[in-house]
């Protein structure tokens, strides 16, 4: 079950009616459209004119009651699309102050979080909030709404699957550019830390990217420290897991379609970013073969 949440300020305009816009479009039993608010004190219904402009529209979501985004929908949740540039740089604060607190050491940051237009079209703009305005520029709201959302495909999202991306403090600013690239290209990842150059022992975050990648609540992981080679040698002590060291493309793409790799490793001081970053692309988006060959090797391995 993927989860889709949309997001506004008091949940009971724009993100309610992106939710109502959402399930009408998508059908798909698979995916759950919730929406919230950042400041939502008390529980109102939605706006009587958003709801006359659904209404209008064959949508009804009388029923809605407006409720505050938690840390726990957060971090669950495998996209999250806001109205405004404001409420994603707020969900991320919160985000990060839940992390500290945490004293960063299991903490899942979830960064699956976009503007709506930033996710459609890769525009920095906002959808305006209608709230205390007339009918018509909420029919205005609407439209805007409409004809962003209409072009989500859901059964993308329904297939994309998560990474993991872990590192210690030899591999935190490497670390630091592959996330610039999953978010830039929408690429739906979690950060396992470490989220300094402090000092830290790798086998905690190659032990906390595995166990996810091998109990299936990550598809694949990528691991970063000075060399590579530790958090290699400790991924790959955990049942399930095929972790590869990789400092070229060559072997990122062969272990994929050789070895069904679903970890990536890599050094942050063998290689620079740019050919990092080549590896990474090719490590995702290289399918296994499926060659008998492979899969026989593959079960020798497991067994």
């Amino acid at each position: 079950m993927k989860n889709i949440i949309f997001v506004c300020t008091g949940n009971t305009c724009r993100s309610p009616m992106a939710e109502a816009i959402a399930k009408s479009l998508c059908k798909l039993k698979n995916i759950n459209i919730l929406s919230r608010g950042i400041f939502v004190y008390n529980s109102f219904p939605i706006n009587e004119n958003a709801k006359q402009i659904l209404l209008k529209n064959n949508i009804n979501i009388s029923s809605h009651i407006s409720k505050c985004i938690t840390l726990n929908e957060i971090e669950n949740a495998d996209l999250i699309l806001t109205m405004e540039k404001e409420h994603k740089n707020i969900l991320k604060q919160f985000v990060n102050k839940a992390n500290y607190a945490k004293n960063n050491n299991n903490f899942k940051e979830n960064n699956n979080i976009f503007t709506l237009y930033e996710y459609v079209e890769k525009k920095e703009l906002d959808i305006s909030d209608p709230f205390g305005s007339n009918i018509d520029i909420y029919e205005k709201c609407f439209n805007e709404l409409y004809n962003l959302i209409s072009k989500i495909n859901f059964n993308n999202i329904l297939e994309e699957n998560m990474i993991g991306i872990g590192c210690d403090h030899g591999g935190f600013k490497l670390k630091s550019e592959i996330i610039k690239y999953l978010t830039e290209n929408n690429i739906p990842f979690k950060d396992y830390g470490t989220y300094s150059t402090d000092a830290v022992d790798y086998p905690i975050y190659a032990k906390n990217v595995a166990n996810d990648v091998a109990n299936g609540t990550l598809d694949k992981g990528i691991l970063i420290c000075g060399t590579g080679i530790g958090v290699s040698i400790a991924a790959n002590k955990i049942k399930g897991i095929r972790a590869a060291l990789c400092h070229d493309v060559f072997s990122a793409k062969a272990t994929r379609e050789h070895n069904n790799a679903n970890i990536l490793t890599m050094g942050e001081r063998v290689i620079g970013v740019g050919l990092a970053l080549d590896i990474v692309k090719a490590f995702l988006q290289t399918p296994f073969s499926n060659d008998e060959r492979h899969i026989r090797r593959i079960k020798m391995i497991e067994e």
